[in-house]
Formats: C-alpha cells, structure tokens, sequence
C-alpha cells in the first residue's frame, strides 16, 4: 500500500526509543479495544475482526519486546500504560451505547492502525536499530490488512 491508499504517510528519521513508545503504544490501544469488542460488538464479522487484531497485535508487541531484550540495546521497555490521547479513544468506546459500539470501534482502530501504519513504514524505511526495523517491516504488511478488512466492514458513510 502507499501512503495514498492509507491516507498517511511514513513518519521519517524516527528515533529507536520515539519509535519504540508510538509503536507500544498503538499495540497497547489495539488490545485493549480489541478485547472489548470481542465482548461488547453486536456484529459477529466486527466480533471476528477484534479476535484476529487481538491476535496479531499481541504478536507484534510481543515482537516489539523481544527485540529490546538485548545486552547492547540501550532503549528501555515502553511503559505498560496508554499515552492520555489513547486513553480517551477507549474511555469512548468503554461508554459507547450498544447500537454505536460497532462503527465507533471500527473507526477509532482504522485511525490508531492509520497512524500505526505511518510509524511502522517509516522506521522500516530509515530506522537505525536493525532489530527494531524487523519488527516494524513484519508489522506493515499486517497493518495493511487489518486496513482493508476493517474499512470493508465500516458503512460506507463513515469510512472515509
């Protein structure tokens, strides 16, 4: 996908530890929103969607981790807690009412995955730490899917 097709572009000359924090901190928002709309979505393709993003996304932090847990890495593990921004997305979706939780999960994900998306890419592109390129070159393809099949799944009204 291009930067036109995600509607964002690569965010370049990240620094590792700039990286490191956005990158957990998407990974972060995503679980957490994905578990509650495993639970709380009314639509079982929005239901299935949330698994497979939990999924993945539990993955590629587990990824993100692994990859600081080196000797001569000198970038510290992420904090375990959501930035206030992200924060304030789930805060929404934990007060949605049931007939909005869908399309406001659907389009706060497609926003976090959108500017997932323009961290990964860019680090990939131009990042300094080899480890952490891995990690955000393996995590792009997935977020480009995750793009598509969430934008299939959101009315075409909001989708945008």
């Amino acid at each position: 996908m291009t930067s036109a097709d995600v509607g964002v572009s690569p965010i370049a000359s990240q620094s590792g530890p700039n990286y490191v924090l956005a990158a957990a901190d998407a990974n972060l928002y995503q679980i957490k929103a994905a578990q509650l709309a495993a639970t709380r979505a009314q639509r079982d393709d929005v239901k299935a969607y949330a698994k497979r993003v939990l999924a993945e996304t539990q993955s590629s932090h587990q990824a993100l981790l692994a990859a600081l847990k080196n000797d001569q890495r000198t970038i510290k593990a992420p904090p375990s807690s959501l930035s206030a921004d992200r924060a304030a997305l789930l805060k929404l979706l934990q007060k949605a009412p049931k007939s909005a939780f869908d399309n406001l999960y659907l389009t706060q994900s497609a926003q976090v995955q959108q500017a997932a998306w323009a961290v990964h890419k860019g680090y990939a592109q131009d990042g300094t730490d080899p480890a952490l390129q891995q990690v955000a070159g393996t995590a792009v393809p997935v977020l480009e899917n995750e793009l598509t099949t969430g934008k299939s799944l959101t009315p075409s009204g909001l989708a945008g």
